[in-house]
């Protein structure tokens, strides 16, 4: 019996899921930052500007949509700021609605919201008192859960450049993903993919998914290099808020730097993938069995086949390029298939 895992007769829908606007501190207005955007292909934009909720459906068309969504910082030191203190550690999380209206900023802290005008404090949509932020498991575990209560799911962003550890990102529990490439942080040269992270989730038994964004502010010098870097595209029918939001929950999607993935397949044992064209195709496991197909000196291959044993767990597929840029596939879990 064949079982698809990415289907090639749906549509791949290219988004971006962490982008900084005017609302907080990037240099792009949202509707500059659609239109460059759409004009590179993309579908849809998750403009998660620092501690508040954004719902900028007013700029959706038939062929592109933004998620409502915004950015919050977890700090060690609540009063002191992660670009004065570079030793702090720092969890930051995006939440993302399931519902596009759904703008209701319930962590809302008055104190970590040093990007806004007074004029936008005044229309977010937020609780009358600030919500109180505590670093440690304890803490944002809660925030999570409140979040997920709120109608949200919830992304673990840039777990390095965070300082964060096994320590203390092992205590975080209901995440929905987990950014294993942050686009941004490997134009400044740091940090850049964070899939140890993913794996050692995965093997705690947290059934998260690999996400990635650009974090792009498009400040200085370099300015659009921050962007286009890190995609999701999310293998459904047609493009609506709905569909978009049910892929990303169902799992339904992969993250890349570059690569696509066109089809991925289970079928007699084995799992089938085609791709665009790769140095190598990599199988990982829950444990130590780890496969990869390679290809000849100075070419390329665009498709893989690997026997999945029983004793494996879960699997997940990783696409590399000849730049080394790669796709990866979410983790399957053979209880699941």
């Amino acid at each position: 019996m064949k079982k698809i895992l990415l289907d090639k007769n749906k549509g791949f829908y290219k988004g971006n899921m962490h982008c900084h606007s005017t609302l907080s501190d990037g240099r792009f207005t949202p509707e500059e930052l659609k239109r460059i955007y759409k004009e590179k292909g993309y579908s849809f934009l998750a403009l998660t500007d620092h501690e508040h909720i954004n719902n900028n459906s007013h700029l959706d068309d038939e062929a592109f949509i933004t998620l409502t969504s915004g950015e919050f910082a977890i700090k060690q030191f609540s009063d002191q700021s992660t670009l004065k203190n570079f030793d702090m550690k720092v969890c930051h999380l995006n939440l993302y609605a399931k519902e596009q209206a759904n703008d209701y900023a319930f962590c809302y802290n008055s104190v970590a919201d040093h990007f806004s005008a007074p004029e936008r404090r005044n229309s977010i949509n937020k609780p009358c008192e600030d919500y109180e932020r505590t670093y440690g498991h304890e803490g944002i575990s809660k925030l999570i859960k409140n979040a997920n209560d709120h109608g949200f799911f919830v992304c673990y962003n840039h777990p390095r450049w965070s300082l964060e550890n096994y320590g203390d990102y092992s205590g975080y529990e209901g995440l929905w993903g987990v950014e294993i490439y942050n686009h941004s942080c490997a134009v400044d040269g740091l940090y850049d993919y964070d899939i140890n992270v993913l794996d050692d989730m995965l093997r705690d038994g947290k059934r998260v998914f690999a996400s990635c964004g650009d974090d792009n502010h498009n400040r200085g010098a370099r300015g659009l290099d921050y962007s286009f870097g890190a995609s999701v595209y999310v293998n459904a029918e047609s493009l609506s808020y709905n569909n978009i939001v049910d892929g990303l929950l169902e799992g339904n999607f992969y993250s890349s730097m570059g690569p696509e993935i066109y089809s991925l397949y289970v079928e007699d044992g084995r799992v089938h993938i085609e791709c665009s064209d790769a140095r190598q195709i990599a199988y990982s496991t829950r444990g130590r069995r780890v496969k990869a197909v390679n290809a000849p000196a100075g070419k390329s291959i665009n498709e893989a086949t690997f026997e999945i044993k029983d004793t494996d767990g879960y699997f997940r597929l990783d696409v590399i390029d000849a730049e080394g840029k790669r796709a990866n596939t979410q983790a399957y879990y053979l209880d699941e298939l």
